[in-house]
C-alpha cells in the first residue's frame, strides 16, 4: 500500500460513514470530530510507515486534565492499556504547565483487516477511555478547555 492508497482508504471511510471531515496541517492528513456522551473527540487519520504503507490513527479529547491529577490520569491510562488490545494511550504535557492531555493511537496495516471496521473499533476504544477519564475527573467543570 502506498500513500495514495492510504489516502484513498481514508477518504472512502469518511465518505461511507458520511462524516464531515477536515484537512489537517500535514499533507494527506484528515480529521473529524466524534460527539460522545462525555464531549467531543478529535480523530486524526494520516498515512504512515515506509511509503505510506499504513494509516496512523490518533484521538484526543477536546479537554485537558489538571496537572495535579497527572498521577491519577496516568494510573487509569496504564490500567486501560493493560486491558485494551491494540489501542495505546499516553499522557502528554500541554503548552500550559497546569494541564496534561491524553492521546489514544493505533496504526492500521493492510493485514489488520477491513479498514472501516478497524477505524470504528479504535474510535469505540477511545470513547471508552475518555469516558473513564471523564468519570475520574468528576464534574465537567473540573476539566479545562484545550484552547
Amino acid at each position: 500500500m502506498n500513500t495514495a492508497i492510504g489516502v484513498q482508504l481514508t477518504k472512502s471511510y469518511l465518505q461511507t460513514r458520511q462524516v464531515r471531515y477536515f484537512r489537517g496541517h500535514h499533507d494527506d492528513e484528515f480529521f473529524f470530530l466524534v460527539s460522545a456522551y462525555h464531549g467531543r473527540l478529535h480523530v486524526h487519520l494520516q498515512p504512515s510507515g515506509p511509503s505510506g504503507a499504513g494509516v496512523h490513527i490518533s484521538i484526543v479529547a477536546e479537554r485537558y486534565y489538571p496537572e495535579e491529577e497527572r498521577a491519577q490520569v496516568a494510573a487509569l491510562v496504564e490500567q486501560w492499556n493493560v486491558a485494551e488490545r491494540g489501542v495505546t494511550a499516553t499522557v502528554f504535557d500541554s503548552s500550559d504547565p497546569r494541564l496534561v492531555g491524553v492521546l489514544a493511537e493505533q496504526r492500521y496495516r493492510a493485514r489488520d483487516g477491513e479498514f472501516g471496521s478497524f477505524i470504528d473499533q479504535v474510535v469505540q476504544s477511545a470513547i471508552d477511555l475518555f469516558g473513564r477519564l471523564r468519570a475520574l475527573a468528576g464534574s465537567p467543570t473540573h476539566l479545562l478547555d484545550a484552547s
